[in-house]
Order: C-alpha cells, then sequence, then structure tokens
C-alpha cells in the first residue's frame, strides 16, 4: 500500500512540475473557472492551456463541468493548493536561509 501510494505522491509530483500548471492550481484555488477566463487570466492559448488540463484533469487535480459549448474546471480538492503553499513557504525559508548565510559570509569578508 505505501509503495502504491508513494508512486502515486510521484505521479502527482510530476505533474505538478510544470510552472503553468501550478498557476493554474492558483487561479482555481478562488473557485472555478471558464476555460476561456482561464487562459486570458494566464495569457495561455486555448491549445495550450487544454493541454495543461487534460494532464492535471487525468492525475485528478481538477474536475471540469460542462454546460452547453462551455467547459469549466475546478480543483478537486483545496488541498492540492494547500501542498503547493506548503512547499512555497519551505522553499522561502530555505531561501531566507540561505540569504541570512550569504549576508555573514560577505561580512566575514
Amino acid at each position: 500500500m505505501d509503495d502504491e501510494l508513494t508512486a502515486l505522491q510521484a505521479r502527482i509530483c510530476k505533474v505538478l512540475s510544470h510552472p503553468k500548471r501550478l498557476q493554474i492550481i492558483y487561479v482555481l484555488r478562488a473557485g472555478e473557472r471558464s476555460v476561456g477566463e482561464l487562459a486570458e487570466e494566464l495569457q495561455l492559448s486555448y491549445a495550450n492551456l487544454s493541454q495543461h488540463l487534460r494532464v492535471l484533469l487525468e492525475a485528478g487535480l481538477v474536475e471540469a463541468r460542462h454546460q452547453g459549448r462551455f467547459s469549466y474546471y475546478r480543483l478537486s480538492t483545496p488541498q492540492v493548493a494547500e501542498a503547493c503553499d506548503l512547499v512555497r513557504q519551505a522553499l522561502r525559508e530555505r531561501l531566507t536561509q540561505l540569504g541570512e548565510l550569504a549576508h555573514a559570509n560577505s561580512k566575514k569578508s
């Protein structure tokens, strides 16, 4: 069970390794958006956006709703964005530590 869960986690991390997909996650955290709204907000072509949405959908990170000729996307669970926030927080803390270390080393020189 743990091996399967680890494999799924690795797959999700791979899906989230593209900056545009992360941007889509952050936009969708505010709520459901149409493809047109996402394309405009992220300044992506429909073709490029559709590719990224398909990857996110296949990974189960987003859900789609179709109404007439329009498609709307939302996060499948808010924990997706929260997990991305935790990684960002860890990165900010690490960058702060490295900056403080660089600053301290420059004073010694």
